[in-house]
């Protein structure tokens, strides 16, 4: 056994229910090596996660995270026996917010030791916004893309993609991080709190919509989302933000945002020319060839520079309920991460 100290979600709840303790976890399985965690990444899904509120939610207690960066101190095979003393990065189920994780060899990906401060904020951020804009969107050159929320972790990472794709791009954000956003290059950006973005993207674009929408806010915004579309244009749909409306679940307040959620009938999609897919980075089972592939090529632009995440704030591992007060409040601007050791 290893001994580790580990972050529990004690019980579903608010943010007050991440508990430090010390825990003890098991050598690595034949297909695993064993990760001494340097950072993890926080992500709005652990938010959902903590809350009760996410589609593949663990029973309490339990450690979560599924993003990490560190070095390998065991390995559960001989033929990872190379990986001994490398720094690596990549997705776990959970367990992420620790000092010590189990990790299959194969979700991790071998990096230079001085990007560890910064690899943490790519796999969950970089790879939903590259599958969905690359893979599935197809967005292309000079076709303009609305990204929601482009202030927090996924929206930035779609923004550097868009812009080294070299499409136009609209955001929403609230104004305290417009500044901020206008300093990437950026100048549509869309209040949302003020402003109605169905309206605003109608009308940067002269009518003709965008090509493309990141939708993470579910609900009845994903309607406004589909009406912003150009002909053949596209939404894609990773998540339900909206249905976040305190520090706690609240199925009274959850239930008619869900209700709300636009059904996209084939016909209807059909005679307007329009699409919709979803994107789930934790429920990919057979394209996992895929997720190595195009990991290499984030991993690749983030050693030549060519994309740059943006990191708002690093906490200690024992903080981890100040980070997700942060993060549920919208204050912060890019990637919050934890830093375990």
């Amino acid at each position: 056994m290893n001994n580790c100290q580990s972050i529990f979600i004690t019980k579903h709840g608010a943010p007050d229910v991440l508990q430090l303790k010390s825990t003890s976890i098991p050598d690595p399985k034949a297909d695993e090596v064993l990760v001494g965690i340097k950072y993890s990444g926080i992500n709005f899904a652990d938010i959902m996660s903590r809350m009760g509120l996410y589609t593949t939610r663990l029973k309490p207690p339990y450690v979560s995270g599924m993003e990490i960066a560190g070095t390998v101190t065991k390995v559960g095979s001989e033929k990872f026996d190379f990986m001994l003393g490398k720094a690596v990065v990549g997705i776990c189920k959970s367990g992420g917010y620790s000092t010590l994780v189990n990790v299959p060899a194969h979700q991790l990906f071998i990096i230079d030791k001085d990007l560890l401060s910064i690899a943490a904020a790519i796999p969950v951020n970089y790879l939903t916004a590259y599958f969905m804009m690359v893979h599935q969107g197809s967005l292309r050159e000079d076709e303009t893309i609305l990204i929601h929320g482009i202030g927090g972790g996924v929206g930035l990472a779609a923004l550097q993609i868009a812009q080294k794709i070299g499409s136009k791009i609209i955001g929403t954000a609230s104004l305290m991080k417009h500044d901020k956003i206008k300093n990437y290059g950026v100048h549509e950006i869309i209040d949302y709190r003020n402003e109605n973005f169905q309206e605003r993207v109608l009308e940067i674009t002269n009518g003709r919509g965008a090509d493309l929408v990141l939708d993470s806010l579910g609900g009845a915004e994903l309607t406004k989302s589909y009406n912003c579309l150009s002909e053949f244009g596209r939404v894609g749909v990773y998540g339900f933000s909206t249905a976040v409306t305190g520090s706690k679940r609240n199925y009274f307040k959850i239930l008619p945002k869900f209700l709300k959620m636009p059904k996209f009938l084939p016909r209807n999609l059909m005679m307007k020319n329009k699409g919709a897919f979803g994107f789930h980075l934790g429920m990919i089972k057979q394209r996992q060839d895929l997720v190595k592939k195009y990991g290499e090529i984030l991993f690749d632009w983030l050693k030549n520079k060519k994309i740059n995440p943006v990191i708002d704030s690093v906490y200690d591992l024992k903080d981890a309920s100040k980070a997700h007060s942060y993060i549920l409040n919208r204050r912060n601007f890019g990637k919050v991460l934890l830093k375990a050791s």
